[in-house]
């Protein structure tokens, strides 16, 4: 026994301080793990806790996070977060939308296969006729003349793009179109700030006539009257000197009832001022028919601009145009009847790709086929 008096205390220095260790360990051991639990459980209830009393009251305050109405400076609103319950989200931007900007100036199209007058004003924004009134030196006042790789002017408002010839003044541009010659003097798209409605502007210079309209010179082929000596009837000459040509015939057979030229197309041009018949796309080699019965008074080469075509007379007062042909079925006189295959679709002439150019003419006078046949 050593001076302690305990007999269950072990009596070597070395076996003393283990029994020490074990001693603490088994008395206080479940103490100091009751205290870390609780001591756990408060830092997770007190975090929350401050996160909630340091939001900030509604209606927004500074010092917490952002809400929606907030503002924040260079930042736009697709780029905000939004705060949804506890969770901060950011709307995604998968792509940027480019605003549609107004032309400031006039710009230059090259026309490319397939193209019409239609189509490239539909795809600038602008009618038709002002295309067509921006490039009457170009197309010749014939739209049949639009072919690829000429460069069309586009004007940037509707109007006219008139070239100056350095003798009439800009009163005179003016009255010309039905404008305002005001609207032409201080039209941002004109440099005339400086001029009065009596100046003549210098020869070449090209002035955008907002709001300017002009008239259409719409092509008529010329037509040679003869006079039969034996009946004295008078026999029209359809446009001599061509490669298409016919001697004098007279046209007979039509019923006035029409039918489809093409059995399947797409409309790409439709009748209207300076377009004198309805374009009808379709594939090369497509077959053409004959709208009504009548009697063939041009097959062939045509100089103007159909390139290869047919023309029917139908004897009561009416003739029909098949232009662009690639290949024609039908010759000088021959009698036709409605329905009849009289050539094939093709892209000749000022054409810009395959398609049926199909016109009316009531007295060599257009007429909107599609008043007579529904396309």
């Amino acid at each position: 026994m050593d001076q302690t008096g305990d007999p269950l205390i072990p009596q070597t220095p070395s076996t003393r301080l283990r029994w020490l260790v074990s001693e603490v360990l088994n008395r206080y051991l479940t103490v100091i793990s009751v205290v870390v639990a609780v001591i756990g459980l408060a830092l997770v209830i007190v975090g929350p806790v401050r996160a909630m009393l340091n939001r900030p009251a509604e209606g927004g305050g500074s010092g917490g996070p952002w809400l929606p109405g907030q503002g924040l400076a260079g930042v736009g609103e697709n780029d905000l977060p939004v705060i949804d319950e506890e969770v901060v989200n950011r709307q995604p931007v998968p792509y940027t939308i480019i605003p549609d900007r107004p032309r400031d100036t006039v710009v230059t199209y090259t026309v490319k296969p397939g193209d019409t007058l239609f189509a490239i004003a539909n795809m600038f924004g602008i009618t038709p006729n002002t295309l067509f009134w921006a490039n009457s030196e170009t197309l010749g006042d014939n739209v049949h003349m639009l072919q690829p790789g000429i460069d069309l002017y586009i004007l940037p408002v509707e109007g006219v793009y008139h070239f100056s010839d350095g003798e009439h003044s800009l009163q005179w541009i003016a009255d010309r179109y039905s404008a305002n010659v005001e609207d032409i003097i201080n039209s941002e798209y004109n440099e005339l700030s400086e001029y009065t409605p009596d100046d003549i502007p210098p020869w070449g210079m090209r002035i955008v006539v907002p709001g300017g309209q002009r008239e259409i010179v719409d092509w008529t082929p010329p037509i040679v009257e003869t006079v039969d000596e034996r009946t004295g009837t008078v026999i029209r000459g359809f446009m001599p000197g061509m490669a298409g040509s016919c001697p004098p015939i007279t046209g007979r057979g039509g019923t006035g009832v029409w039918s489809r030229p093409l059995s399947s197309y797409t409309i790409t041009t439709p009748f209207m001022t300076g377009h004198s018949g309805i374009d009808l796309a379709a594939p090369l080699g497509t077959p053409v028919m004959a709208a009504d019965s009548g009697v063939v008074i041009f097959s062939g080469w045509n100089d103007w601009g159909y390139g290869i075509l047919v023309v029917l007379d139908h004897g009561n007062g009416w003739t029909s145009y098949y232009g662009h042909l690639s290949a024609t079925a039908v010759s000088c006189g021959q009698f036709v009847s409605r329905g009849e295959y009289i050539g094939q679709v093709g892209s000749t002439g000022r054409s810009t790709g395959p398609h049926l150019h199909f016109e009316l003419r009531w007295a060599h006078t257009p007429d909107n086929p599609a008043l007579y046949i529904g396309f």
